[in-house]
């Protein structure tokens, strides 16, 4: 599948009469990606604690030929963030840190470069480390040789400055729990968070054999071929080495959210997002209108956890392909969770434009952490052109909203009120970003 380089990128029925309808289109929107080639794993909807949805689709281990089911052990990847977040935040409740502390104040041999870092710019993506695409390798496969070589890299912005999505921090963050709790970062999570909440099907990945476990596959024109997953090979991987369930996801939810695991403070300094739309390991955005937290896992994302804050509607979904698109999948689950009607890519209908109404919208858009995106006239059409990216052709839905078929991604231009083009929005379902003109 073609990846877009612009990753710069109520209740479920207000009436029960809509519920059969509902179910039955969430079936449909997820058969439409198990047909495709594109899904196996298992899905779960839920307000509150009364689950609307749960099934497994295709096969959880293809070499065993066990099906996908709400019990099956998936890996959740970067949704890891979260949990990492969470023990944080605990310590500080017992007064062992501050989130505003200097990180030197608790690695005193942290090089000169790390004098400004905070913990808050650890959990927040903005501590200037390197993004994914520089990882680092630990010389021991520990947590603490990992940060050790992290130190040993400059910081590619001042801290505070920018957004970069990294596990680099949050590995960080997992050798500060270890450090100042003296527990194994599983064992505090474990006696802090999964077995208060009964999530008994919640562990990190490690040299143990994993019961129930979904295997992980890349999709190749031979085949699947199976993989790990793992990005950084650190034991214990504090940034995304969670495997769980989709029923223990929805206990986590309902519990985090429902003021079981940390006070209101501590939650509303979660959900406070800072850059980047990032709170603390989540992202704070807004859906289809509704404010929603919510966390993809995988690059791309084969997972997505999403938590619709004013409803507490909850829609987990967990895949073992490399191509699953989790985020779409969830987008469209929410939507249907509130009762909406949703069109699938595949069933939108393409209008024509006039060239006056396409040519307002060539130029060049800028995201809040540099990259750059162009979109230009061709043909009677317009096309986006993402720097170092292929071209894609946008198709027009209405005079405002475009669309790119085979990637499933939709392009909002966003107008001011003299009807001058200031941004676009690009949406992935629950994936957003936004870029703001410059030229």
């Amino acid at each position: 599948m073609q990846r877009i380089a612009l990753v710069f990128l109520a209740s479920l029925g207000t009436a029960t009469v809509c519920l059969a309808q509902d179910t039955a289109r969430m079936e449909q929107v997820v058969q439409s990606y198990v047909s495709s080639g594109t899904f196996a794993g298992s899905v779960l909807v839920a307000r509150g604690s009364d689950v609307i949805v749960s099934k497994g689709y295709g096969l959880a281990n293809v070499e065993w030929n066990i099906p996908s089911a709400p019990n099956v052990r998936f890996k959740v990847a970067s949704i890891t963030k979260q949990f990492t977040a969470t023990a944080i935040l605990l310590l500080e409740e017992r007064g062992r840190l501050k989130i505003d502390d200097l990180v030197k104040t608790h690695l005193p041999d942290a090089p000169a470069s790390w004098d400004r870092i905070t913990i808050f710019h650890l959990l927040t993506h903005t501590a200037g480390f390197p993004g994914l695409q520089a990882p680092v390798q630990s010389a021991d496969g520990t947590v603490a040789g990992y940060v050790a070589a992290l130190m040993q890299r400059p910081l590619e912005s001042p801290p505070g400055e920018r957004f970069n999505y990294t596990n680099a921090g949050y590995f960080v963050l997992g050798h500060l729990i270890q450090k100042l709790t003296g527990q194994s970062f599983e064992s505090f999570v474990r006696e802090n968070i999964f077995t208060p909440l009964g999530m008994k099907d919640t562990m990190l990945d490690g040299p143990a054999v994993i019961a129930r476990r979904a295997g992980s596959y890349n999709v190749t024109p031979n085949g699947l071929v199976n993989t790990s997953y793992g990005s950084d090979r650190v034991v214990p991987n504090t940034a995304a080495g969670l495997y769980s369930t989709t029923e223990d996801l929805l206990r986590w939810q309902n519990g985090l959210y429902g003021g079981k695991v940390v006070s209101k403070a501590s939650l509303q300094k979660m959900t406070t997002p800072f850059k980047g739309d990032y709170g603390l390991g989540i992202y704070i955005r807004t859906i289809d209108g509704r404010r929603a937290a919510t966390h993809g896992g995988g690059a791309p994302p084969f997972a997505n956890l999403t938590y619709f804050l004013d409803r507490g509607i909850s829609v987990v979904v967990l895949g073992n392909l490399s191509v699953a698109p989790a985020p779409q999948i969830a987008g469209y689950l929410g939507a249907l969770a509130h009762g909406d009607t949703v069109q699938l890519i595949s069933e939108k209908k393409a209008i024509t434009l006039p060239r006056s109404v396409l040519t307002r919208y060539a130029g060049v858009y800028q995201s809040g952490n540099g990259q750059s995106v162009t979109v230009k006239v061709d043909d009677a059409q317009l096309v986006l052109q993402p720097t170092g990216g292929n071209a894609l052709t946008l198709l027009a839905e209405s005079e405002t909203r475009f669309f790119i078929r085979n990637i499933n991604l939709v392009v909002d231009f966003v107008l001011d009120a003299a009807g001058s083009v200031t941004e676009i929005v690009v949406v992935q379902g629950t994936r957003q970003e936004r870029a703001t003109r410059v030229k």
